[in-house]
């Protein structure tokens, strides 16, 4: 048995795993099987820790009370912007 005989041409894959119609073959949804449920728990983890990150990014907004702007915002109205490190233009 040559290796002509023991394998499958390139384009004759091709073709049953990407049809011309862009849906899945039967063939590509078998060999994809054995990975759903992993992929699926791998996308809920991501999804997961991306909500986690911004639900502790706004909780911690929240808790600062941006009360040292207004005295930041005050000093700079009367003058204070150079004290404070900023050029005044002219």
């Amino acid at each position: 048995m040559s290796d002509q005989d023991r394998y499958i041409p390139r384009k004759e894959v091709s073709k049953s795993y990407r049809p011309r119609s862009y849906v899945m073959s039967p063939g590509l949804l078998r060999a994809r099987a054995p990975f759903r449920i992993q992929n699926a728990i791998t996308g809920l983890v991501l999804a997961g820790f991306a909500t986690a990150v911004w639900a502790y990014s706004i909780r911690a907004v929240k808790q600062d009370d941006f009360s040292d702007v207004d005295d930041e915002a005050r000093e700079m109205m009367k003058g204070g912007a150079r004290r404070m490190g900023f050029r005044r233009r002219r």
